[in-house]
């Protein structure tokens, strides 16, 4: 006769196969060189559909990595190209959703704060004129978010 599992079984084994996923994610963007072109621009369909919004902060972290490698590899003017992609969503609804998420910064693992960094990565593909507003502000935003949570928390 088989075991009975505790009430709670399936929940632990929903938080494992997150975690695994979170985590393989995350390896697959920062370590395998190959699934760069796979995952960039691709993942940026998943950051505006609500039902997506619990993956936020890995999704954002996984983005902003594979951006960063992109400017590092000299791409930094055309980082998302909307003409070749038609699935992506456009930069008023990027910027939208990132700016809503972001006003809460500490719900969610902190996925406010995944999204704001996110943003920052992505303001010149967003719109150029950006540039060098956002690239003053929103890193000095980020960190007083993170030193208001080391309080908070502390």
């Amino acid at each position: 006769q088989p075991k009975k599992q505790p009430p709670d079984a399936d929940d632990l084994t929903s938080d494992s196969v997150q975690s695994i996923s979170v985590n393989t994610l995350f390896l697959l963007s920062t370590t395998v060189d190959r699934m760069n072109n796979v995952l960039w621009p691709y993942l940026l369909e998943f950051v505006t559909p609500i039902q997506f919004t619990n993956a936020l902060t890995p999704l954002c972290k996984s983005l902003m990595y594979l951006a960063m490698k992109k400017q590092e590899e000299g791409e930094n003017a055309s980082l998302i190209r909307y003409d070749l992609n038609a699935n992506l969503p456009s930069p008023y609804a990027l910027t939208t959703r990132l700016l809503v998420v972001s006003s809460q910064p500490y719900v969610g693992d902190c996925r406010g704060t995944a999204a704001l960094r996110l943003l920052n990565v992505l303001h010149y593909s967003v719109h150029p004129t950006l540039d060098q507003l956002w690239s003053k502000k929103v890193p000095l935003l980020v960190e007083h978010i993170e030193g208001r949570k080391g309080l908070l928390l502390g």
